[in-house]
């Protein structure tokens, strides 16, 4: 804006904005000036190169005070085009701010911009280039970028220039990446890393990195050029002073050559191997701590990313083992942000087994860390001693989350309970410390603790003998010293309604705890409650007890709960019948299952399989279509539908590719409409008399036959036969053609669905402009998630529908399936089990 130094009038509006007493003063001095500005440029008259430049700033000062700007637009654009270097300089700054690249007329400069990077004024060409940057779409990637790679690869081209050019080049490739083929630039982007300047090489340096973050191959010729250039910036070799910041040289350069190498996983040149070595040993063996905080920073930003390195290249233990040392100093220096970074980078090396034993060493200095004024070092404190977490360890660890978990922030609370649960399950010493635990931590975390942390130990509990008596007496402990919370009042209802009667002469007070809480809690722990006092209304030979009991569920049995009132008139029925001991007995067991809890330690190919560098640039492992499995199974449909949880109804969004586990595992297990073994003998008769071949048995793609058409043809089955095995399982295939197949996973309940469709491409070739609609059906509500436009050959994608019925119907939910193959659409109607009605 120092252009408008010379400007009275502007300068004299800006000073009355800023005298404006209130924003509604302002905002009607700007509507005047808005009013005259429109009137001018609409005047006959024509407006001097003085006034259109005048009028220009002033349009540009009110649209960074945060007002709309709808016109004035063409005069910038003429202003470009002007041979005048003042009106040039307005007219780029104009455009690079108002302008975007979705504007149509935005193509009228593009022929401007051309010319002025073709003509000999370095001025012109400067701002061009940082007008491209600023506006470039594809279209002016398409354009210019030919142009502009020109002047980056030309060596009569002036320093300034190149630096603007390299940058531009970076923001076109990001719009438009076929503008460079590593084919053809690989070896000029090499010839660029030898370049002299600092200013071309740290801009040169910024577009390679762009680039092989995108995609490396082809480009593993340059990688010697990028240790030469930081051998050359770690050693300080012919470094400018105006480069050197507190005495280093160019840390900026240092830091982006470092990340660059992350993107190549094999340096197979056993010299620039070595040199590198040498260059990152140096680095860990001169890592002073400076008093200066400016300084710091710069050392610790080559420090960290030096690390790093080291972990993706798998440099030798010992290297690393110094790397552990000295982020132990770092851990237990009082700065936030230096604390902060040992923490994450012990984090990342402690996914090297080697370094486990070096990492715990300092166990007692990251538990201080968990007192941290800043949260984001007390989760980088948990996160670490989560990872450190072994079974020598698990029991101090534990100890300590769980003193720590009364003090905890609210908002990691819910994380560390999850935490303490994964840890004591999944290193227990034995069952009895598990439960302990467990009952400990519902106790003292009770809201932040997941219904599957009570289910696990229910489980646990019914299915070991062992137990029983004595997680009945802990969770009694726990009630008579006032535990309350709805997580301890459903745990121990279960517990005491199953295995009370293993503690001898402490069924009045069982009762008598559950009973006072009785009118406070939940309809969930009410139900529970009721099962237990059926359960020692059967059990207990007290007539006090039986008769305050039956009491109770005459004053349930005419309450508004349907459920509550239905399971008090149930069981006063139940308990004056012969049968009621036998109904009553003590739960089986339940079938040995994983715990979901577990699930969520099993790698997910997150961190630790990709390069910091390469998670850091946006490159996810999973995403839509899920890569091909192995040849038995192509499309893995099988193991995806077993793996994938139903999306909740209230998602609606793309579903992660490889999902870790069922989250509605232990729920399954502990239902009391569980089937029995007999009952899913039945059923699985049922569904092989349907499909003697199992279901998911052959997922493989068939052979294409010579000459074929794109006409799609089912195959394996019907789709009324599909349809009818899946009126009775809640996983099977929906439909399968030459070209596509489609599994359904479902959870119903009553009037609602939630739905996972996995669609997954048997063709060779990419299925293009899939689609999946809802033919309107009134007595449904049907929202499936967002749907990728194509699918990969071989690949699989997943889409999370939610159903729900809102009225009585005879109508089935439907869905349409579009997809486009050889050319041809193929449009299929398929239809789900039936919901029962919210109504009924």
């Amino acid at each position: 804006m120092s252009s408008g130094g010379g400007y009275r009038g502007l300068q004299n509006f800006i000073n009355e904005i800023r005298q404006c007493q209130s924003k509604e003063g302002e905002r009607a001095r700007i509507d005047k000036e808005l009013a005259n500005i429109r009137t001018k440029f609409k005047s006959d008259r024509g407006l001097s190169s003085y006034e259109k430049k005048k009028y220009i700033w002033k349009l540009l000062y009110i649209y960074v005070l945060g007002y709309d700007v709808e016109f004035g637009h063409m005069e910038a654009v003429a202003l470009i085009s002007s041979t005048k270097f003042s009106e040039k300089q307005v007219g780029y700054i104009a455009a690079s701010v108002l302008l975007h690249e979705n504007l149509e007329f935005v193509r009228l400069v593009i022929n401007t911009m051309q010319k002025d990077l073709v003509s000999r004024d370095e001025n012109y060409q400067c701002m061009a280039l940082t007008a491209i940057a600023n506006m470039g779409g594809r279209e002016f990637a398409e354009a210019l970028s030919g142009e502009v790679l020109k002047l980056l690869i030309s060596s009569s081209t002036r320093n300034v220039v190149r630096k603007k050019a390299a940058l531009c080049v970076l923001r076109l490739f990001r719009r438009n990446p076929d503008i460079i083929s590593s084919d053809t630039f690989a070896l000029k982007m090499g010839n660029l890393l030898q370049e002299r300047d600092l200013g071309v090489l740290i801009s040169s340096m910024s577009l390679l990195c762009g680039i092989v973050a995108k995609d490396s191959q082809g480009y593993e010729v340059v990688v010697p050029k990028v240790v030469a250039v930081l051998e050359r910036v770690a050693k300080g070799i012919d470094i400018p002073q105006d480069y050197t910041y507190y005495g280093i040289p160019s840390p900026w350069l240092h830091v982006k050559c470092l990340r660059v190498l992350h993107y190549f996983p094999v340096i197979e040149n056993d010299g620039v191997w070595t040199k590198l070595q040498e260059i990152l040993r140096r680095t860990i063996s001169s890592a002073p701590i400076d008093k200066n905080t400016n300084k710091n920073n710069a050392l610790h930003a080559i420090l960290f990313e030096s690390i790093s390195l080291m972990m993706h290249l798998n440099m030798d233990s010992e290297v690393l083992w110094q790397c552990v040392t000295l982020l132990g100093k770092f851990v237990s220096i009082k700065e936030p942000n230096i604390r902060y970074l040992g923490l994450e980078n012990m984090s990342r090396l402690s996914l090297v087994p080697e370094m486990m034993q070096t990492i715990k060493a300092h166990q007692e200095q990251i538990v201080v860390s968990l007192n941290d004024p800043d949260i984001s070092v007390r989760r980088r404190a948990l996160d670490l001693l989560f990872r450190v977490c072994d079974r020598d360890n698990s029991h101090e660890i534990v100890d300590k989350l769980l003193a720590y978990l009364t003090t905890a922030d609210f908002a990691i609370r819910e994380e560390l309970a999850l935490k303490i649960a994964i840890l004591s399950e999944k290193f227990a010493s034995s069952l009895q410390w598990y439960v302990d635990v467990i009952i400990s931590l519902i106790d003292k975390a009770g809201d932040h603790v997941s219904d599957q942390v009570w289910f696990r130990v229910v489980q646990i509990v019914t299915n070991n003998e062992e137990l029983q008596a004595h997680c009945a007496s802990n969770v009694l402990r726990k009630l008579q010293d006032g535990s309350s919370h709805e997580t301890m009042l459903k745990l121990s209802a279960y517990v005491l309604g199953e295995f009370g009667q293993l503690l001898r002469g402490e069924a009045r007070e069982i009762f008598h705890l559950l009973k006072d809480r009785l009118g406070s809690a939940t309809p969930a722990a009410k139900g529970l409650i009721l099962s237990a006092f059926a359960k020692i209304l059967v059990r207990c030979g007290d007539e006090d007890i039986s008769q305050q009991i039956r009491e109770t569920f005459q004053r349930y049995g005419t309450i508004p709960d349907a459920e509550l009132q239905q399971r008090s008139v149930e069981y006063a029925v139940l308990s004056a019948k012969k049968e009621a001991a036998t109904v009553m007995a003590t739960m089986p067991k339940f079938p040995e299952r994983e715990s979901s809890l577990l699930k969520m330690m099993q790698p997910e190919g997150g961190e630790g399989s990709l390069p910091a560098a390469r998670s850091r640039a946006g490159v996810d492992a999973a995403g839509d279509a899920l890569p091909a499995a192995a040849s038995g199974d192509l499309l893995g449909l099988d193991d995806a539908i077993e793996a994938a949880p139903v999306v909740p109804l209230s998602v609606a969004e793309p579903a992660a590719a490889a999902p870790q586990g069922d989250p509605l595992d232990l729920l399954a297990g502990l239902s009391v409409a569980e089937p029995t073994p007999a009952a899913d003998a039945a059923q699985a008769s049922v569904a092989a008399a349907a499909d003697p071949f199992g279901g998911f048995q052959d997922l493989t793609a068939p052979q294409d036959a010579g000459g074929e058409g794109a006409n799609a043809r089912v195959e394996g089955g019907t789709v009324e036969g599909w349809y009818s095995k899946l009126c009775i399982s809640e996983k099977g295939v929906l439909y399968q053609d030459q070209y596509l197949q489609i599994g359904l996973k479902a959870d119903y309940a009553k009037a609602q669905g939630r739905i996972m469709l996995f669609l997954g491409n048997k063709h060779e070739e990419e299925l293009g402009q899939v689609q999946i609609s809802v033919p309107p059906v009134p007595a449904y509500r049907i929202q499936p998630g967002q749907v990728p436009a194509s699918i990969a050959a071989k690949a699989q994608v997943q889409i999370p529908i939610a159903v729900s019925c809102v009225e009585p119907t005879l109508d089935v939910p439907k869905l349409q399936v579009v997809y486009r193959v050889k050319g041809d659409a193929v449009k299929l109607d398929l239809q789900v089990r039936r919901l029962k009605p919210a109504t009924s």
